[in-house]
């Protein structure tokens, strides 16, 4: 069950860029299209893999790994499209909490993946722990808390329900591939498609513009950033290449786990920076939600 470590590492690295994100989108790149773009272009950086495994030069694998790799840059736009537009430290939750959902059901119809009973009640509760750290209750006032959920949700789901198909794209991919050739070709399909930003020359304006005024110290962190992601994505594909892309998916929750201890630890030291303004009812309500994700966890490594 070596995928599960590879999963758990990669969320914990994950949840390390998320807070870093925090501070680059306050202070550096803002703008979704400018971040996409970039991301794209450092994919490029994912075909160093090749130099560690086989790569398949059969027509057929790349165009099925470029084609999923561009795939991937569609729901990642409307991820921070969604993040830009709305808050962040519930919409990435959101996500999170939706995406194992639409995975699991379309690695049922599509896959023919069957998960034991063990697996299925393991499942259900890392993604109700999901949900749990998504959900914020603070004071009485439950039905403005039902609101701003659904309002969340609504702009949340689009992406969930992309990154579920790309996820179970992705495992296709792996299916019928070896990891190191799958990986090189979807991490080329996203570095061409990011190109695909610059056509609009309202985005080029932005892109380019950014840019230029970027500090050298952001620079250094955007740069130090992308390459934890980097390793974290290719541990995550790593992890779905060797196990169940479903379950992979359901411990989502865990990397708002590592989050939430990250960013209140932090919010002390650099409070104008990252501040977890966190209620007593928030705060049993983040609790339980860890214990049903270490719960999840727990069944799923036994």
């Amino acid at each position: 069950m070596s995928w599960f470590f590879f999963a758990i590492l990669s969320y914990l690295l994950t949840s390390v860029t998320v807070t870093l994100d925090k501070v680059i989108m306050k202070n550096a790149l803002p703008r979704p299209v400018v971040y996409c773009f970039y991301m794209g272009v450092l994919s490029l950086f994912g075909l160093v893999f090749a130099f560690f495994g086989p790569v398949s030069f059969e027509t057929k694998d790349i165009i099925a790994g470029v084609l999923v790799g561009g795939f991937f840059m569609l729901p990642l736009y409307i991820m921070y499209k969604a993040v830009f537009l709305n808050e962040a430290s519930r919409v990435g939750p959101a996500i999170g909490a939706l995406t194992p959902i639409f995975v699991s059901l379309f690695s049922y119809f599509f896959l023919g993946e069957r998960l034991y009973k063990n697996e299925v009640f393991a499942f259900i509760i890392l993604v109700l722990g999901g949900i749990l750290i998504f959900f914020e209750f603070n004071g009485n006032d439950w039905k403005n808390a039902k609101f701003q959920a659904y309002r969340i949700l609504r702009v949340s789901a689009l992406a969930a329900f992309l990154f579920g198909i790309y996820f179970v794209l992705l495992k296709l991919v792996y299916t019928h591939d070896n990891f190191i050739s799958g990986f090189v070709w979807t991490r080329l399909g996203s570095f061409l498609t990011a190109f695909l930003f610059l056509i609009p020359r309202s985005n080029r304006q932005l892109i380019f513009g950014e840019t230029k005024i970027l500090k050298p110290k952001l620079g250094i962190l955007v740069a130090a950033n992308k390459t934890i992601s980097g390793i974290a994505f290719a541990l995550l594909n790593y992890a779905i290449a060797l196990g169940s892309v479903t379950l992979v998916n359901a411990m989502q929750g865990l990397q708002y786990v590592f989050l939430l201890i990250l960013v209140v630890v932090l919010s002390h030291k650099y409070p104008q920076i990252l501040s977890e303004a966190v209620s007593k009812k928030t705060l049993a309500q983040k609790i339980i939600a860890v214990v049903l994700i270490g719960l999840g966890l727990a069944i799923m490594a036994i």
